[in-house]
């Protein structure tokens, strides 16, 4: 391209030279077929215009929404490269960007206008002007120049010109017309050294030119903070590198970009075995070209941020009152695991996958008419389905992109260079192959009550990484449905559903509905810790009915719900394959077969007794239902023993207990009533017979201390006992 386009220059050189018009045409071409040569600093000059030193020369697009971009090009001694972005992007470019210089050179300071906001600038500048027109004081050269009061000038007018100081701009309304609004005009007063006082009428004055440094330099900056803040959007970033001679140079930087999307088209033939074929979506937003570069997609998600850095902070000293510092806060589907091989799930969205629509399991080559007309004729020659053209090798699409593993994540490189314009998208094929995979239909109970989705059982034999997207099936030569498909990776399989199929049949009897839900009889007895536990089991069935209403065999796969604490009876068909959350059965039916197919599930449960709370009762329950022997039968009956032996002591214990607090309580009486009686004989006689009673109650409770030290001493003998026994007691017991 550079070539072309300083042969390009140096041909408009040479028509445009002095004495080429006063030459005849034969010797124009005369002169025209001879070499001609201009000085080489002249054709670097040529070449070096209208073109970036550094093209971009490679393209990585990541699923993260990031791009890598990396430019290319050669440089002659002292470069300066000038790089445009967005300002949006600058941080990103700035803790990313990487600058080599292959040859001999020096890689210089990498600097960008790290100004201060426009808005803080323009109030810096000792006026501001609002856009107006001229007719405007406060936008036009009357708001200007009335700003610029003492600054030195020149004034060009249609007939004179002055130089002086401006020292007024004076506004001044004329009525021409009492029916319409006044005219206003503004006079530019100046005052020239000599004193003299000029008056202008500025709708004459052709131009001022400024005199005074300082209002020059105010203008400029004016002009320049108002352009920055009129482009917030851009910013410059300046790469150098000294050096000498010829040599390549680098620059490579990550910023924020469009993810990639995947599409992708499934084409069955008449045995349903799918042929494979993607494209990726990729869009260029950025203000370039990109032209012939490399470009590569990757799979993958690396962790990407956003951190403010292109802004200069500032740590401010505590003044009065205190600022307010700067606020610098960081920015900081159902696969199978079980079973046989490795096939797969997690086609997510219920099994629907796709449109509930398409033409189910059927070839789709009917035939039809159009609206207003009779139908066309027949071809004359044999008609070419899409999956004829495949099965020949036909297709005249070829594969793009050449895929590889880079670490955790997967890229396809695109062979060939790419050109995307700028504002436009392109669509590139990454993958064209021949897969492994059957035609089938898939029932989940929780999608849809009667019918299952047409699908396939589609197994990734490429080594290709397949990232998500949207994929359309072809069957034969006609739509059939659409589905999405979720990353797959080399080896996996996956279902793919998109359609309903309307040839199968799915009732479903719970065991709700068909009351099949038992308890089965105990299959294990233990004791454990002091517990006596009686394991049994808990069955489900859930029953499966399905009906092939067409002429056509089918395999149908039926997902039943994973539930946790629930397994599998011996008596049920071992699944094709296992998923986090659901259980895969495969079904094969024949042409208008029905099959019905029970689930059986048992749930472990587990009654449980404390060998210390036994009583007779429970043991009974336990001989009943032959969970124990005679033995230990005999065994817990000692353990009843020394409970009732506890109990009987306890008894004893409550009933001296009460004894003695009914003797303390007359005891309490017999001292009230004597200090009550008078000295009399007949108070003495009284008093005498509570003194007797009360000797005879004391010697009671002395007999009532011992038979309860002994009762207590007896019950803690018991009580150890039953401690020993239980925990010495041991049983483990399977039943039949």
């Amino acid at each position: 391209m550079k070539l072309i386009a300083v042969a390009l220059l140096t041909a408009m050189l040479l028509l445009l030279l002095p004495d080429s018009r006063a030459q005849s045409p034969g010797a124009r071409r005369a002169k025209a077929a001879r070499p001609q040569t201009l000085p080489v600093d002249t054709l670097k000059k040529l070449e070096g215009q209208g073109n970036n030193p550094l093209p971009l020369r490679r393209v990585i697009l990541y699923s993260n929404g990031v791009a890598y971009f990396e430019r290319r090009g050669t440089v002659t001694g002292r470069a300066e490269i000038n790089l445009s972005f967005k300002q949006s992007q600058v941080d990103d470019v700035l803790k990313s960007m990487v600058v080599l210089d292959l040859g001999r050179g020096r890689i210089g300071a990498v600097s960008y206008n790290s100004s201060a906001p426009p808005d803080a600038r323009l109030n810096e500048i000792p006026f501001s002007i609002e856009a107006g027109t001229d007719g405007d004081a406060a936008g036009g050269i009357a708001g200007v120049l009335k700003q610029l009061q003492g600054a030195k000038v020149i004034v060009t007018a249609a007939n004179r010109s002055a130089t002086g100081a401006i020292i007024t701009v004076a506004e001044r309304k004329s009525q021409i017309d009492a029916n319409k609004p006044a005219v206003v005009s503004h006079q530019l007063v100046i005052a020239s050294e000599s004193g003299e006082l000029q008056s202008f009428d500025l709708s004459e004055v052709r131009s001022v030119k400024l005199l005074d440094e300082g209002a020059k330099h105010d203008l400029t900056e004016f002009a320049s903070a108002s352009a920055s803040a009129r482009r917030r959007d851009a910013k410059t970033i300046t790469v150098t590198s000294d050096g000498e001679g010829s040599r390549e140079m680098v620059v490579s930087y990550t910023i924020a970009a469009p993810i990639w999307k995947t599409t992708y088209r499934v084409v069955l033939d008449p045995e349903g075995k799918p042929f494979f074929q993607g494209w990726a979506i990729v869009d260029n937003v950025s203000e370039e070209d990109w032209t012939n570069v490399q470009l590569s997609l990757v799979s993958g998600t690396p962790i990407s941020f956003i951190q403010p850095i292109q802004q200069p902070l500032y740590r401010y000293r505590p003044v009065v009152p205190i600022p307010e510092d700067l606020n610098l806060t960081p920015q900081v589907y159902e696969p199978a695991n079980g079973h046989s091989g490795n096939a797969g799930g997690g086609e997510g969205r219920d099994g629907s996958g796709g449109v509930a629509g398409g033409v189910g399991m059927g070839s789709g080559r009917g035939t039809g008419g159009s609206y207003g007309g009779a139908p066309p004729p027949p071809p004359s020659g044999p008609v070419t389905t899409l999956s004829d053209a495949i099965t020949s090798g036909e297709s005249g699409v070829e594969t793009a992109a050449t895929g590889s593993q880079v670490g955790d994540l997967f890229e396809y490189r695109i062979d060939q260079p790419v050109t995307v314009r700028r504002d436009r998208s392109a669509l590139i094929p990454i993958l064209q192959t021949r897969m492994d995979g059957e035609r089938v239909s898939i029932y989940r109970e929780a999608a849809r009550e009667d019918r299952p989705m047409s699908g396939l059982l589609l197994k990734n034999t490429s080594p290709l990484t397949f990232e998500s997207g949207a994929l359309t099936v072809i069957d034969g030569d006609a739509y059939a449905g659409e589905a999405l498909i979720e990353r797959l990776k080399p080896g996996e399989e996956r279902f793919i559903s998109f359609a309903v199929d309307l040839g199968t049949l799915v009732s479903v009897r719970s065991p709700e509905t068909n009351k099949k839900t038992d308890r089965k009889t105990a299959f294990m007895v233990r004791v454990v810790n002091g517990v006596f536990q009686a394991h049994y089991y808990r069955t489900e069935q859930k029953t499966y009915t399905v009906t092939n209403q067409t002429d056509r065999r089918r395999t149908v796969y039926i997902e039943h719900p994973l539930r946790e604490g629930w397994a599998l009876s011996a008596s049920t068909q071992k699944p094709a394959s296992r998923t986090d959350n659901h259980l895969r059965f495969r079904l094969e039916l024949g042409p208008h077969a029905t099959v019905e197919f029970p689930v059986v599930e048992t749930q472990a449960l587990m009654d449980s007794y404390a060998l210390s709370n036994l009583t007779s009762r429970d043991i009974e329950v336990f001989a009943a239902n032959n969970y124990i022997d005679a033995a230990t039968r005999a065994e817990l009956g000692k353990l009843i023993d020394l409970k009732a032996r506890i109990a009987a002591t306890d008894t004893r214990l409550a009933a001296v207990s009460r004894e003695a607090e009914e003797i303390a309580k007359d005891q309490q009486r017999l001292r009230e009533n004597i200090d009550k009686l008078k000295s009399t004989a007949e108070a003495k006689q009284l008093i005498a017979r509570y003194v007797a009673k009360a000797d005879q109650q004391e010697t009671r409770i002395e007999q009532i201390a011992g038979e309860k030290k002994a009762a207590d001493a007896e019950r803690t003998k018991l009580q150890a006992e039953l401690d020993a026994a239980i925990r010495a007691f041991a049983l483990d017991r399977r039943l039949e």
